[in-house]
């Protein structure tokens, strides 16, 4: 479905659309990465650029306005490691197998789902595993432009969710604390985007049967429309950073040994 190579068109296109590629350390300390921008566009900043530290002094030095986020038992330490081997055949956790990744957010569990994903790439794949994502805004024009208001009311319907206490993470939230998948053009209401046989492991909204039928039409439509979604394949310590509550992401089948990532989330400081 995916080619990992990139045309001179899709280059030309990312580089003034979805996705802004910082190739130096003077277009990094003249253009940082802001959070507003990771808002509206995903951001790789390659290795020149980004050195070939550890991650958690990586990821502060590369986005200083960001707090790292340690509320989960994945992130206390503030990075997660997924390495993904297509020799093992039963992984310790689902997203680690080589697999295409389907699109989703992260850590939807929680109330206040962490607003920024920061991926790291340790060691890369000799073949596939290029990181994808979608903003939402994207994919609700496109929704539009198809006439599936079906689809659109899904996506929008306010629910109750359905978490665990640990997981209700704003004070004062009540019993009956409600959320909606995705709604466009509102980069502060987190985007619940499940891949609940892999990253995010359940639905964490009630649901109806008929109404889960159409959203896994949905995410299904998400994979089909490649050409709205960037492609980011990533050498060793490359980094790409994006929200976590405007786009989706997924990763393309790795194949040809040993694929590392280290994955930090976190949110902007209080100013």
């Amino acid at each position: 479905m995916y080619s990992e190579s990139v045309t001179p068109v899709e280059a030309a296109e990312a580089a003034d659309g979805r996705l802004r590629r910082i190739g130096t350390l003077t277009e990094l300390r003249e253009h940082p990465p802001t959070a507003a921008e990771l808002r509206r566009r995903a951001v790789v900043v390659d290795a020149a650029a980004a050195g070939d530290g550890a991650t958690l002094d990586t990821v502060p030095a590369l986005f200083p306005w960001m707090e790292v986020w340690r509320d989960h038992v994945s992130y206390a330490t503030g990075v997660w490691r997924c390495s993904v081997d297509e020799h093992e055949d039963d992984p310790l956790y689902t997203a680690y197998e080589a697999r295409h990744l389907d699109f989703h957010t992260d850590m939807t569990r929680y109330l206040r789902p962490p607003e920024f994903t920061v991926i790291r790439c340790i060691a890369r794949a000799v073949a596939g595993g290029a990181n994808l994502v979608v903003h939402v805004d994207d994919l609700f024009a496109e929704l539009e432009r198809r006439a599936r208001t079906d689809l659109i009311a899904v996506l929008g319907e306010p629910r109750t969710l359905n978490m665990d206490e640990r997981h209700r993470n704003v004070p004062g939230a009540g019993e009956r604390a409600s959320g909606v998948l995705a709604v466009p053009g509102r980069p502060d209401v987190p985007s619940r985007i499940f891949d609940p046989t892999a990253a995010t492991k359940a639905m964490h909204l009630d649901m109806s049967d008929a109404d889960i039928a159409r959203y896994e039409e949905f995410r299904q439509l998400c994979d089909e429309l490649d050409n709205l979604s960037r492609r980011a394949l990533l050498a060793r310590h490359d980094v790409l950073a994006f929200s976590n509550w405007r786009f989706l992401h997924a990763r393309t089948a790795c194949a040809g040994g040993r694929r590392v990532t280290e994955i930090s989330m976190g949110n902007e400081r209080s100013r």
